[in-house]
Formats: C-alpha cells, structure tokens, sequence
C-alpha cells in the first residue's frame, strides 16, 4: 500500500498493489522509485505554482491581502523580505517539507509506504492545503489562507484505466507509479530466475526521468 497524505489526513490517496506485493517480499526498493517520482513531481508542483497539476494556485490579490503590523501589505512585505520567490514559499520550509526534504513525512515497512507533510513540523501546511483561516504570529490574528493545495492528486493525475489500455494518459503520475511498480515486479521475477533484467531496469529509469502532472 501507498499512502500519500497532507497530514491530517483528509487530503489522501491510497494506492492499493495488493495485486502485486505477494510477488515480492520487500517493496523498499519499489518505495525508493515512487518517493523520487514523488518527489520531482512535487519540484514540478511548486516550480509551476500548482499549474503543473491542475489550477494555478492563486496570488494575493486586493482586497484581501492582509496587512503586515508596521510593514504594510504582505505581498510588498513579501517582496522586500524575500524577493522573487513565488507562490507559498518565503523561507523554503513548506517547499522543502512538501518535496521530500526537511518536514516531510515519510514512513515504509517492506509493504506499506506513506508520504506527505508533517504536520508537527509545518503546522500551517494544511490550512494552505485546504484554504483554511489560521492563527498567525506574523500578523498577530487570525488570517483567511486562500486555497492552495500542496500536494495535489485528482482523478486525471490518479488515472482511471488499466496500464495496459493504450488510450490513458501517460503523463500521469498514477500511471508513472503503476509502471513503476509493474517493472519492479519484472524484474524481480526475472532476477529470481537469473535472466536479464535490461528492459526492466530501462523502464524504471525512463519513468524516474519523467515528469508527471
């Protein structure tokens, strides 16, 4: 099982293998491949303020940017403080946790894996996700976040049809984890029996050079 989460978790997808994970007896090498397509996929997410995935996450805009005590409007606080960065990174810290870096959650056995942003470590990461008000220090009161989801999966990036029908979408990052995953599986069957494994290996490092949407 995958489970790839915005902790709490009312923003998740699970991914179910069950079909494949009898065929091999640890999957940590399969997790190693889907945390790196993750990953970049999340790079991706953010480089493109949430247009690599869906809807551009909006920007402040008036009247609803909030007012910085003593420093003005955020988005001209913004600018001096931290100038160039885009959407929803001003330190890095939501970035880094949300692309598999400092603040991320990641835990994995040889069958399950789960992947997200850890809460504790970046307790405003789900009111962006979901577009929630949250107390600031930054301001000093509550603020209304606009919705920016941080890690988006929807039913076009999940995929709906079988890896093997030639008309789904291929630039998905459901179907570049079931490739993956479907790879893994070749190859360890072909190992257990010391055959090549060069097509299976070619496959899972295409994947991992792909970028999903």
């Amino acid at each position: 099982m995958i489970r790839i989460q915005t902790d709490p978790p009312s923003s998740q997808v699970v991914f179910s293998i069950h079909q494949w994970a009898h065929l091999i007896d640890d999957l940590r090498p399969v997790w190693a491949g889907i945390r790196e397509v993750y990953n970049r996929h999340q790079r991706r997410h953010f480089a493109t303020e949430g247009a690599s995935t869906g809807t551009p996450w909006p920007g402040q805009s008036a009247p609803t940017v909030p007012i910085v005590p003593g420093h003005g409007p955020y988005d001209e606080y913004k600018r001096r403080r931290a100038p160039g960065q885009p959407v929803l990174v001003f330190t890095g810290k939501l970035r880094r946790a949300a692309t598999g870096g400092a603040g991320s959650l990641r835990r994995e056995t040889a069958k399950s894996m789960e992947l997200g942003v850890d809460q504790s470590a970046v307790p405003y990461a789900a009111g962006h996700h979901r577009g929630a008000a949250v107390e600031s220090v930054l301001f000093g009161r509550k603020v209304q976040l606009k919705k920016r989801p941080i890690i988006r999966f929807t039913g076009s990036i999940l995929g709906d049809k079988s890896i093997f029908d030639r008309r789904e979408d291929k630039t998905t990052f459901g179907y570049a984890v079931r490739q993956l995953v479907q790879a893994h599986v070749v190859r360890a069957r072909r190992e257990s029996f010391d055959l090549d494994t060069t097509a299976a290996d070619a496959t899972i490092a295409r994947i991992l050079r792909t970028d999903t949407r």
